[in-house]
């Protein structure tokens, strides 16, 4: 019987879309499994309380943030600063805080979604990628 294990399959993921450096795949993969965890664990506990939903997707906003910014810089050659890289700096930016703030507003208004479980979602997943940058720099 084959043991899935997700971990491997979410780094070969991340690796096949050129997020290879040694640093920054394991912070995406540790976020990537936080939300998602958060979030099969939120739809369990759902009858009982919405809270540990709502906290998987202030977590999963972490993780897209996150994992969109790692892909675009992984991708680009930083030597070349140009007006033209600032402004897809800028672009993908705005239509990223645009789509958080649709999200945002589709869970605070329309869902009635807790407040403090969507910050406390975003705080523990940008400390728990801080841990993880900790503890991967401090082993290379």
């Amino acid at each position: 019987m084959k043991i899935l294990n997700l971990p491997f399959i979410l780094d070969s993921w991340l690796w096949h879309r050129g997020m290879g450096h040694p640093l920054i795949m394991p912070i995406v993969r540790n976020e990537m499994l936080l939300a998602g965890a958060a979030l099969v664990l939120g739809l369990l506990c759902m009858i009982a309380t919405s809270f540990v939903f709502w906290f998987g997707v202030g977590s999963a906003i972490m993780a897209f943030t996150f994992f969109t910014l790692a892909h675009f810089f992984l991708h680009i050659r930083l030597g070349n600063y140009s007006s033209t890289l600032f402004f897809c700096v800028l672009i993908r930016w705005t239509l990223r805080l645009l789509g958080t703030a649709v999200l945002l507003y589709f869970a605070l208004v329309v869902c009635a979604a807790p407040v403090s479980a969507l910050l406390a979602g975003l705080v523990c997943s940008s400390v728990f990628a801080l841990v993880t940058y900790a503890f991967y720099a401090h082993r290379t």
